[in-house]
């Protein structure tokens, strides 16, 4: 695991920590998982309330897909309808639960209105790259980052997204985030051939060379599709599972979930794979 520790609020993540799992809201029609998307008001609460039932230890909440368009076909929205988006649901959201909420962003504007909010973490998968404001706004409201590897197309190896997250960490501490606000994220997804997708996986121990915490997100991912013939991301459910255990067992410190009990179970085996000695 990476050698330091970040709190987000009351929780500690990394070192000898235990893997937190991060419950996916979407407030996106967009999302390529129909199942993640949360339409009106009492919808928005039921899925809440189950979400910290079920045992979720912090809440990304996303109000714009970050999914490619080229394999999902996502379709593109303005960041006034993503303020507006996250302006409705957030509140309704802190009222609901006291489980930490990060925002899933790479627009300054949504990560500064979202802190105003009660929102304690900035999810950004550019890394910092996509608007030159977002460091900055991370460094003056002293949140903790999550930074992923973002080649500006998709990553074409292990190598390129660790480089990657080593520019962002750079971005990161000219603006003045300090190390104790920084997680890394190795992109899994995102339009990455699965072959890439893959040598991620097996390669975590790369990215906790950072020295940060790490969160990984596996959850019914293309490349779990395209291993077990599964186009449709609701049949994904086994392989995120499994995918999830060996992401665990490889260092991950943070999992981002759709199924969050399913999620808890796979990060116990996966923990318990990576223990230390000689056992019994």
């Amino acid at each position: 695991m990476g050698a330091r520790f970040v709190r987000l609020d009351r929780l500690k993540v990394g070192k000898d920590y235990p893997v937190r799992v991060m419950g996916v809201i979407n407030l996106s029609d967009e999302s390529f998982f129909r199942g993640s998307i949360v339409g009106d008001p009492a919808e928005l609460e039921k899925v809440v309330l189950q979400v910290d039932e079920d045992g979720a230890d912090l809440i990304d909440v996303g109000g714009a897909s970050t999914a490619p368009a080229r394999v999902y076909g996502t379709s593109e929205i303005s960041v006034e309808e993503e303020l507006e988006r996250i302006g409705v649901a957030i509140p309704k959201i802190r009222k609901l639960t006291s489980l930490p909420i990060s925002i899933d962003t790479v627009h300054a504007p949504v990560a500064e209105r979202a802190i105003g909010l009660g929102v304690s973490i900035v999810n950004d998968i550019s890394g910092l790259q996509n608007d030159s404001q977002m460091a900055e706004i991370v460094a003056a409201k002293q949140v903790p980052v999550i930074l992923m590897a973002n080649c500006g197309a998709p990553c074409r190896s292990l190598k390129d997204a660790v480089e990657s997250l080593k520019r962002s960490i750079t971005i990161a501490k000219k603006a003045g985030i300090d190390e104790e606000y920084i997680i890394v994220d190795p992109g899994i997804g995102f339009g990455k051939l699965p072959e890439v997708d893959f040598a991620l996986i097996r390669g975590l121990g790369q990215f906790l060379s950072l020295g940060q915490p790490l969160c990984v997100g596996v959850s019914r991912k293309a490349f779990i599709g395209a291993l077990l013939e599964q186009p449709d991301p609701t049949d994904r459910l086994t392989g995120t599972i499994a995918a999830t255990s060996i992401a665990v067992a490889n260092g991950a410190d943070i999992i981002r979930a759709h199924d969050v009990t399913e999620a808890r179970l796979a990060a116990r085996v996966g923990e318990s794979l990576r223990q230390s000695g000689d056992g019994p």
